[in-house]
């Protein structure tokens, strides 16, 4: 089940400080990892789903269009 953001980074900043490992040993589709990312903090996870893995990559890293403005 994933948790609300909100939740999870409450939970991050009062266990963890900038450039800790932040441990995640059911990483499902990225929620920890995300915030990890947002508050500057390392991340390590497990998660055995292919699926959730793939949906955790994208919502980290999105595709980049690059376009230019005239």
């Amino acid at each position: 089940i994933q948790k609300p953001e909100k939740l999870i980074e409450r939970l991050v900043k009062a266990s963890s400080k900038e450039g800790d490992i932040v441990l995640d040993p059911f990483a499902g589709v990225g929620t920890t990892w995300a915030v990890c990312k947002n508050l500057n903090r390392n991340f390590l996870g497990f998660e055995i789903n292919h699926q959730f893995i793939d949906m955790a990559e994208k919502r980290i890293n999105p595709p980049v269009v690059d376009f230019e403005l005239k």
